[in-house]
């Protein structure tokens, strides 16, 4: 094999690990974001489930005056009962004390109802807090990991920078700059390997003429079909 295309194969291996690990860091705001975002919609969730309780207990409260209204009324309109002449009075005084307990009857189990849904809005409200407190330790544990892993990788592009800048000096200027512009316009993969005759990236199939060819390693081969440089690395996988 030609040095430069084992110097491109290995450029291209460091590139395939540089651009791995570029793509992992440059993920890491949106990691972080996705999990800022869901402690903010359980503090949202738990804003509205403390809201709905309120507006609950206030409605309850509301209701508890009414009864107390009419619980002043029916005791008034008995205290009538006494001054009242004639039978026909009496009893339509009656029928009108009546009419008001019936309302607070009404209202009374309306308050029991209330208490009802207070209670399962008091444990949605406990579950909303819990939630809450699930990811805000989630955010924390995940903020100090994202930074360690910022950091690693920050390391490990580094490390694969200086090994890439080490092999660039082994490729001509000639080839490198179009290994360099194959590079960009393919995805980050411009040297592939030959895979069972055939082109390890897009999968076309090699001539037996280009088969022998890249067996002999003694010449730059591109794919007819990506364009892409082709090495054959081993000669059984052919």
């Amino acid at each position: 094999m030609l040095p430069e295309l084992d110097a491109l194969l290995a450029l291209q291996r460091q590139d395939t690990l540089l651009l791995e690990s570029k793509r992992k860091q440059d993920a890491i705001p949106k990691r972080r974001d996705a999990l800022r975002e869901s402690l903010a919609e359980a503090r949202t969730a738990l804003q509205q489930s403390k809201k709905d309780l309120d507006q609950a207990r206030l409605g309850r409260r509301g209701l508890e005056k009414e009864v107390e209204t009419f619980a002043a009324e029916a005791a008034r309109l008995e205290r009538q009962l006494h001054d009242v002449k004639t039978n026909k009075e009496y009893q339509a005084l009656l029928h009108e004390i009546e009419l008001v307990k019936g309302k607070r009857s009404d209202q009374e189990t309306k308050i029991l109802e209330s208490f009802e849904r207070e209670e399962a809005m008091a444990a949605t409200v406990a579950a909303a807090e819990k939630r809450v407190k699930t990811e805000e330790v989630r955010l924390q544990e995940g903020e100090e990991g994202l930074a360690r892993e910022d950091a690693s990788l920050g390391q490990a592009i580094h490390s694969i920078t200086q090994d890439r800048d080490a092999v660039k000096p082994r490729v001509p200027a000639a080839l490198l700059s179009r290994y360099e512009r194959l590079l960009g316009a393919r995805d980050g993969v411009a040297v592939v390997e030959v895979r069972k005759g055939a082109c390890g990236a897009c999968f076309k199939g090699l001539t037996p003429h280009a088969i022998q060819e890249a067996r002999k390693g003694d010449v730059v081969q591109t794919c007819e079909s990506c364009g892409r440089i082709m090495v054959l690395v081993e000669v059984g996988a052919a």
